[in-house]
């Protein structure tokens, strides 16, 4: 068996939240989908599962119920402990009460070891009908809001896991540590150890390729490869020209001037600019993008000669959203994702143990087809130009104001003015991010928002507006405007 749990998606929100809490107790965790079968299940040897589910009273499906009756420990939280209870021959009723602070008490149970009574914050509760061999743990005004098995390691609780909520910890650190029998050993070390181990395994006496964007993700996965290969791994950094002010070079300056990485600069800007020549659709944006990188690496690639594997920069949020690139390597070898299942605070931090300058750990959040879909319309070098220096004054500004430790990213747009296209609307964008990955338009200081407005009117003839977006966004996806 191996020393961690598998996490089923039933809600992306809650799983990444219980994700998160997981592996800040130190315990390695997975997420995969709900409809997971129990061969999959079995095949990655956990030590035990959580169903995460929402707050929002729904009725989540396709988990596989011969899971139940595997062995195995099982939580189930929110919704998916309705789910749960009907596959164990009860059933989860109407709602019962929703969003109040309600004093719940529990009874003793190893899944709730350290938890005394108390008042919480309960989300859509709803009514639970026990089936024989199913125990009630927790209640709140007579309502049933956790259970547990009296013979299988079967859990499920409606209580739902709040930002800074050291109850919900410890029902995770309970079930992970005591129930599952897992180890605290997960960590920065533990991490880099283990990716630089697999690359190792995978390339052998080889040689490796790293394509790299200018952006943390893939940043991180060189350094981890160079770490594990040094001599063996050549990178290949095709500039678009699609990049923010200056971090072309400030890329260059780091990975290859500083730390000695072996990077081929591809000047690519001409050929992107005429591959775009007359798009203005964000989708058809991105085809000519990703079409374009991937024909120049494959160019690159034939000029490195044979290579045993593709090192790329996926992340997990890469994953959930479909962002995910699923070209192989030239010749079928097999592609390396060192940083594939962690988020994006997580591999900041591993940037941070592998010695990267904060400068490029806290860069903004960047679409991996860059400012052309910032630009509303056709791109052009002109308003690639406009937009780089506005961007340049926003962030510069956000940065010298107290503000900035509270935001998780912020941004300029470029409009080209309806019935003008000579003209262009800046659009500025920033947002607080919140537990559940939703994303809310920052207060930002006036005075601070006024020298914006200032300096990009000043600076940039051609643009004859500037405003800002106060709309909220439903996860970290759509904070893009494509």
């Amino acid at each position: 068996m191996r020393d961690m749990v598998l996490v089923l998606n039933f809600d992306d929100a809650a799983s990444r939240a219980v994700t998160r809490k997981l592996r800040s107790e130190r315990v390695l965790c997975k997420i995969v989908p709900g409809q997971t079968s129990l061969e999959e299940v079995q095949a990655q040897e956990p030590l035990g599962l959580l169903l995460a589910g929402g707050a929002e009273g729904r009725n989540p499906s396709g988990l596989d119920e011969r899971i139940l009756q595997s062995g195995m420990p099982v939580l189930a939280l929110g919704d998916a402990a309705g789910l749960m209870l009907s596959l164990l021959s009860g059933s989860a009723g109407d709602i019962v009460f929703q969003s109040a602070v309600m004093p719940v008490s529990y009874r003793q149970s190893p899944l709730l070891e350290g938890i005394d009574d108390g008042e919480r914050m309960l989300a859509c509760v709803r009514e639970f009908h026990l089936p024989e061999h199913v125990d009630a743990l927790c209640s709140a005004q007579d309502a049933v809001i956790g259970f547990a098995h009296d013979s299988l390691p079967l859990f499920g609780v409606q209580l739902q896991l709040e930002q800074n909520d050291p109850d919900g910890s410890q029902i995770l650190r309970n079930f992970a540590l005591n129930i599952c029998g897992c180890t605290a050993w997960w960590d920065d070390d533990a991490f880099v150890t283990r990716a630089v181990e697999e690359i190792r395994r995978v390339v052998g006496g080889g040689r490796a390729v790293c394509a790299m964007t200018g952006g943390l993700d893939s940043g991180v996965s060189a350094l981890l490869a160079f770490k594990a290969l040094g001599s063996q791994l050549k990178c290949i950094f095709v500039d678009t020209g699609l990049l923010r002010e200056r971090e072309g070079d400030d890329f260059i300056a780091f990975y290859r001037d500083s730390i000695g990485m072996d990077i081929i600069r591809v000047d690519a800007q001409a050929r992107f600019l005429e591959a775009l020549r007359g798009v203005r659709d964000a989708e058809e944006k991105r085809r000519v993008i990703g079409s374009l990188i991937r024909r120049i690496l494959r160019e690159e690639e034939e000029k490195i000669g044979p290579i045993s594997a593709l090192i790329r920069g996926t992340t997990y949020n890469d994953v959930m959203f479909g962002n995910s690139a699923t070209q192989p390597a030239l010749g079928g070898a097999p592609v390396i994702e060192p940083v594939r299942e962690l988020f994006k605070d997580e591999i900041r931090r591993i940037g941070d143990y592998l010695g990267l300058p904060s400068d490029l750990i806290s860069r903004q959040p960047f679409p991996g087809s860059g400012l052309a879909l910032r630009i509303l319309g056709e791109v052009t070098e002109e308003r690639l130009e406009t937009l780089r220096a506005a961007d340049a004054v926003f962030r510069t500004e956000m940065q010298h104001t107290p503000a900035v430790k509270r935001l998780w990213q912020y941004f300029a747009l470029l409009l080209p003015l309806p019935g003008d296209e000579e003209k262009s609307v800046v659009i500025l964008r920033a947002v607080h991010a919140s537990e559940r990955s939703q994303a809310y338009a920052a207060r930002l200081p006036y005075d601070a928002m006024e020298n914006v407005v200032d300096l990009i009117l000043r600076d940039q003839k051609n643009v004859c507006r500037v405003v800002y977006d106060l709309t909220p966004s439903s996860n970290y996806a759509k904070v893009e405007w494509q």
